[in-house]
């Protein structure tokens, strides 16, 4: 295909006619057609619907308003901002004075921080439970893997984590892990048994963090604040941190610790307790302190997280 002698005449006579400096090949802007289906009485529109039903569908928009699916996705990612998330399972449905206690213990701990700095993170041991299994499948975000467009895709089978499991009881601070302890299955922490390791935290304190008073955490698991648990602390002269009840999202140990040893043991499958054992062990000694200290330091975030949202449970 080429162009017609004519219109080559043509542009060769504007082109003189024109100043060399302001000539050019490229096409110029141009109004073009204007804009209908994304205007601004669409967009409000849409934005009304969104607010009327947070799970409508696109598809019933574009039926409703009378323009083209794909006009209705440019407006709610594009234009007006939205993005579709799923809801996520919280420990329990805060109610306003719980919202208030955690917001109160949130101002206290922070008002520390600015007081010591980070000489009060480093005082801090924190620890809980956590059920270690034998056999953990991966994740799907795990098993994703590179293929052509015309390959098939990769199958799944539903697979559950293994019965055998041991229950894992872990106490560390900005500098690594103080103290660890594997409960089989069967047996459960109770109020006597958590003072027994209390008594062996005291003792591992004093040989690996003698230089420094430390300052315990832990949740208001029943063992954690009874009265026989209670009494214990004061007895070994252990200084405890306030923690809001149900509030898993504050503590260090399960925003942080316990996902990042789950991804480490997921779709490795052990034969025996020890074998687990040997593994959690081995992954603790391989992280450095830095990889504690940036957990200890996640929680100042979340503090002032919580504040800002009043109290309400902080994403991860």
């Amino acid at each position: 295909m080429c162009l017609d002698v004519s219109t080559v005449r043509r542009w060769t006579r504007r082109s003189r006619e024109e100043n060399p400096s302001e000539s050019t090949v490229h096409d110029q802007a141009r109004t073009g057609r204007p804009l209908s289906a994304s205007d601004s009485k669409h967009q409000s529109r849409v934005d009304q619907l969104i607010r009327e039903n947070r799970r409508v569908k696109q598809i019933d928009i574009s039926i409703e308003i009378e323009i083209s699916q794909e006009r209705v996705h440019h407006i709610i990612i594009n234009l007006l901002g939205y993005r579709k998330v799923s809801a996520r399972w919280v420990s329990r449905m805060l109610m306003p004075q719980m919202k208030l206690q955690r917001v109160q213990i949130c101002r206290e701990l922070l008002a520390k921080f600015d007081e010591d700095g980070e000489d009060f993170l480093r005082q801090i041991v924190t620890g809980d439970e956590s059920w270690v299994h034998h056999y953990d499948p991966e994740s799907k975000q795990q098993s994703k893997e590179y293929r052509h467009k015309t390959s098939p895709s990769p199958k799944k089978f539903k697979v559950f984590s293994s019965a055998r499991k041991v229950l894992l009881t872990i106490f560390w601070d900005s500098e690594g892990v103080v103290h660890t302890e594997f409960l089989e299955q069967g047996n459960t922490v109770n109020s006597t048994k958590h003072v027994n390791t209390l008594e062996k935290l005291k003792a591992r304190l004093r040989r690996v963090r003698s230089e420094k008073v430390s300052i315990i955490h832990h949740d208001n698991a029943r063992p954690h604040t009874s009265l026989e648990t209670r009494t214990a602390l004061d007895r070994l002269g252990l200084r405890t941190s306030p923690h809001p009840p149900y509030s898993p999202d504050l503590a260090p140990s399960n925003f942080f610790l316990f996902p990042k040893l789950r991804d480490f043991l997921k779709a490795n499958c052990y034969e025996t307790d020890e074998d687990v054992k040997n593994a959690v062990l081995s992954w603790c000694r391989d992280k450095t302190a830095d990889f504690f200290a940036d957990g200890i330091q996640q929680v100042v975030y979340r503090w002032r997280l919580c504040i800002e949202r009043d109290g309400d449970y902080v994403d991860k």
